[in-house]
């Protein structure tokens, strides 16, 4: 029950970045803004986790683990409850991004108290377990806000993650021991510099992030535009990219085991299509069951790529980082959640200047740069091995 309790904190802070992304259409007409304003809410949350994640692990780091985590569940409790009656754009802005940068914590902390408790030889074990809370958010969080939100307002789908916060609250209180309870991992030595491959390795998690959330952070509009689905059909779409994404991750995980030599660039083209199958349908108008099929394709094509590239990625980090494992790992972190923000920046813009074909075009044409990058890297890592 420990590691349970763990996996819902990256659960419910990955609820609460993205639980109202089926919902951006209500929101924008409660609002009184445009739909590419209420998605830069998710810019704002996955930006300020980005920026503050690592100070706040810095200048935390001599405080009690289990209770700092419990403070950070606090606070998205909180926070989440507070933008559930916020009633106008730029205090729920602030919220969001309140929630994001305070609560950045939860998930580097659950991985903390997850290795602390666990003998050495189940620690990869553990983090993969608390990992998991990701892809399960996305499987169930996400579309049960959209289907809450679409039945009581979008409100409710802050809540329901208000509610999910306070049940991690309640969990980790009960079934996480304290630090003093569990065994102490040594400082160690300082860490190496990062390494010019390792920095590689960020690129291509941020280009990642980047090209795909240009199009999740407008998700529900593209959708709707694509099939008219409102939004329990936007909620079943969101349910198959989680479960994809789940595939993704085990897919990754094999074809690193397999030592495939060119996977990363294989996946980013798998992520151009997925993108690019988009971008004709949305600027021609078309909609109905081609229009479906076409939807449904990319979402069970890209968020695939999208995990099965973090995965191999973060495999490739952990063992090549050496000494700097722990600064490669949280960095590496912060250029998920940075892609996350400014894709649905990037996202957003488009979509203002060039309407609703602009996202995924601007999504692939990124991809399209990871493919660059990884050819590069993976054609430097087969030399490598070779000699």
């Amino acid at each position: 029950m420990m590691l349970f309790a763990l996996m819902l904190c990256p659960f419910c802070f990955t609820m609460g970045a993205f639980v109202f992304s089926g919902l951006l259409d209500p929101m924008a007409r409660d609002l009184g803004v445009s739909v590419s304003t209420v998605a830069t809410l998710q810019s704002a949350f996955a930006i300020a986790c980005a920026l503050c994640g690592p100070l706040l692990a810095k200048s935390t780091s001599s405080l009690n683990r289990k209770h700092l985590l419990l403070s950070t569940l606090l606070v998205l409790t909180v926070s989440n409850l507070a933008s559930a009656f916020a009633l106008d754009y730029r205090t729920l802005f602030w919220l969001r991004a309140l929630a994001g940068g305070l609560g950045a914590l939860a998930f580097p902390l659950a991985v903390t108290l997850a290795t602390q408790a666990k003998a050495p030889e189940l620690r990869a074990r553990a983090v993969a377990t608390v990992y998991a809370g990701v892809p399960f958010s996305l499987i169930f969080g996400v579309p049960a806000g959209s289907l809450v939100g679409t039945e009581f307002g979008w409100a409710a789908s802050f809540a329901l993650t208000a509610a999910v916060c306070a049940l991690a609250l309640g969990f980790v209180w009960v079934k996480v021991p304290g630090l003093g309870e569990v065994a102490q991992v040594s400082a160690g030595t300082s860490p190496a510099p990062i390494s010019g491959e390792a920095k590689a390795y960020l690129l291509i998690t941020f280009l990642t992030f980047t090209s795909m959330f240009c199009l999740v952070g407008l998700i529900g509009p593209t959708i709707t535009t694509l099939t008219g689905f409102d939004g329990r059909g936007i909620a079943a779409m969101q349910l198959l990219a989680g479960v994809s994404g789940l595939l993704g991750l085990r897919i990754g995980a094999r074809l690193e085991s397999d030592r495939s030599p060119y996977s990363l660039t294989l996946l980013f083209g798998v992520m151009v299509a997925s993108l690019g199958i988009l971008v004709g349908p949305l600027y021609s108008g078309l909609v109905g069951s081609a229009g479906l099929g076409l939807m449904a394709l990319s979402v069970l094509l890209g968020p695939l790529a999208q995990f099965a590239i973090a995965a191999i990625v973060q495999t490739r980090l952990a063992v090549s980082a050496g000494s700097a494992a722990t600064l490669v790992l949280s960095t590496n972190s912060s250029m998920i959640y940075l892609g996350q923000g400014l894709g649905i920046a990037v996202g957003a813009y488009a979509l203002d200047i060039a309407g609703h074909g602009a996202p995924p075009l601007s999504g692939a044409l990124l991809a399209a740069l990871g493919i660059a990058v990884a050819v590069i890297l993976e054609r430097s890592r087969v030399q490598n091995q070779l000699s």
